[in-house]
């Protein structure tokens, strides 16, 4: 019989923002109900107005511990003295859950915690295993694009005479490189991390494990898509928060290719959205049929997954997407960019079709929009391959982003870090 684990899980949400760190967390919380040797504590911490003093709540098969975080956090994080002053009060408050247990493990997701994390370890018997949900200076892409763009260059073209990046280049908080160095475990979600961890940052924990995003099935449906010919109406369908890392504005302006040459297409978008964003899409796209619906329950977007003819992903930097992960569960052709795990996740006209990416120096990153429309109309024009992308779309999710399969890997890894 296996010996009991203690996990910690120890993660930041924003009451405002559902990320894909509060889908993980969600998914794993929910898959260790069928490890009865695994016994769950979740430390918490949060910017929700409502929570103004620390709470401590048994909820099914774990605990769940919830920590206001505290004004000013950044400077806090920025500061090392006041830092560890926090980290103390925050032991102060929890150190009663780690009292008395072996086998105990912390599991961050959320880089800005390891200090926390090391300090506890230095007080009691434990691991730590740090999961790298993004690479953090790709999202300079929404911040800081003047750097990102310089990064990117530095990383990923060839220029005569450039500078050598160094790994301070590519930090963006003090505890970032503590976070890849300290751990005595790290899960990644896509391969392209580890490349990161290895030729950019060159410092990092021996024990590297690649586990990508995996989800429960809640396609349900067995009926095919409507057969269509090019000269029907074709919906389309973006799924995501409407950030311009996320490409929006591409995929907008590559169904307007597709619209001038002659082709009946409209496009729901499904997502948060600020008002002022969804009327200058309006504005700026009026010839175009564009449904902008925002924030909706899952039962309307599972009918979206269902009903519409083809999903687009337009992405300038992602890791383990969740909505690529879920288009591929309910067998939609995919139209994506070819960046960092989209890359890696699909086979290019196999079970999505792939657009690439363009850089110049001086206007930075974009999508090859003409490709993108082009890709489209492939579809658009061909039954065939459609049903091809849609059968092989739902077979990439049923053998690599099954929720079972995505357990069992991360369990393992709780296993092996308690024998090191």
């Amino acid at each position: 019989m296996n010996a009991i684990i203690n996990l910690f899980l120890m993660d930041i949400s924003h009451a405002s923002n559902t990320s894909g760190v509060d889908r993980y967390m969600g998914t794993l919380i929910d898959g260790l109900r069928d490890f009865a040797n695994i016994r769950v504590h979740w430390i918490h911490f949060t910017d929700d107005k409502f929570l103004l003093y620390p709470k401590e709540e048994t909820i099914g098969n774990y605990i769940k511990f919830s920590i206001p975080l505290p004004q000013y956090y950044d400077a806090i994080l920025a500061e090392r003295y006041w830092n560890r002053k926090y980290d103390e009060q925050v032991y102060r408050l929890t150190k009663h859950l780690f009292g008395g247990k072996e086998n105990v493990i912390i599991h961050l997701h959320t880089l800005n915690l390891i200090d926390l994390a090391v300090y506890i370890r230095e007080r009691e018997k434990c691991k730590i295993i740090t999961h790298l949900h993004c690479i953090p200076w790709k999202g300079l892409y929404n911040k800081d694009k003047k750097r990102f763009n310089r990064l990117y260059e530095l990383t990923y073209t060839e220029v005569g005479d450039k500078e050598k990046p160094t790994p301070q280049m590519y930090v963006t908080n003090c505890c970032e490189l503590q976070s890849y160095s300290e751990p005595d475990a790290l899960i990644c979600v896509t391969k392209c991390a580890v490349d990161f961890l290895k030729n950019c940052l060159h410092s990092y924990s021996d024990n590297v494990f690649v586990i990508p995003n995996g989800i429960e099935d809640y396609n349900r449906s067995s009926s095919k898509r409507k057969r269509k010919s090019p000269q029907d109406h074709f919906h389309c369908l973006y799924v995501g928060v409407l950030s311009e890392s996320k490409g929006i504005g591409y995929i907008l302006e590559s169904l307007r290719i597709v619209q001038q040459q002659g082709y009946n297409v409209s496009l729901s978008i499904a997502g948060a959205c600020r008002q002022s964003f969804s009327h200058k899409l309006k504005n700026d796209f009026p010839d175009l049929n564009i449904e902008i619906k925002g924030l909706i329950p899952l039962e309307e977007l599972k009918k979206l997954y269902t009903e519409c003819d083809m999903g687009i992903i337009a992405s300038l930097q992602e890791q383990a997407s969740y909505v690529a992960i879920e288009m591929a569960m309910f067998g939609m052709p995919i139209v994506t960019t070819a960046v960092d795990g989209l890359d890696e996740m699909f086979t290019d006209e196999v079970n999505a079709l792939k657009v690439n990416t363009v850089f110049s120096p001086v206007f930075g990153l974009s999508v090859d929009i003409s490709e993108m429309a082009k890709q489209i109309i492939r579809l658009i024009n061909d039954y065939k391959l459609r049903n091809l992308l849609c059968k092989n779309a739902r077979k990439l999710y049923e053998e690599k982003f099954n929720h079972r399969l995505m357990m069992n890997r991360t369990v393992d890894v709780y296993r092996q870090t308690t024998q090191i």
